[in-house]
C-alpha cells in the first residue's frame, strides 16, 4: 500500500460478477466464503489505479484469491465513504 503521507483516502466498490451466480460457482459460494453483497474498500493510494489495486488484494486477503476473482470493479470514489445497508 502507498505511504499515507501524500497519498488520498479512495472507496473502491466491487460487486460480485455474473458468473458468481452460475451455477458452476455454487461450490465456492458454500464452501469459500462469499456473500451477496457489494463489498466496500477504504484505501489510501496516490491515484485511482493504486487504489483500484489495492482493493484487489484486500478483496483476496478477505475471500482467498479463489472467490475474489469473482468480484468486479463497480466505481471509485474520492473520499472515505460508507456503504449505506437497508433500514440507514
Amino acid at each position: 500500500m502507498a505511504d499515507v503521507k501524500g497519498s488520498k483516502p479512495y472507496t473502491v466498490v466491487l460487486d460480485w460478477g455474473y458468473d458468481w451466480w452460475e451455477s458452476g460457482a455454487a461450490e465456492v459460494r458454500a464452501t469459500m466464503g462469499g456473500d451477496d453483497d457489494p463489498q466496500v474498500f477504504h484505501v489510501w493510494a496516490d491515484d485511482a489505479c493504486d487504489a483500484s489495486d489495492f482493493s484487489d488484494d484486500m478483496a483476496a486477503e478477505r475471500f482467498g484469491e479463489t472467490v475474489a476473482q469473482y468480484l468486479k470493479h463497480v466505481a471509485i470514489l474520492h473520499g472515505h465513504a460508507p456503504l449505506v445497508r437497508d433500514g440507514e
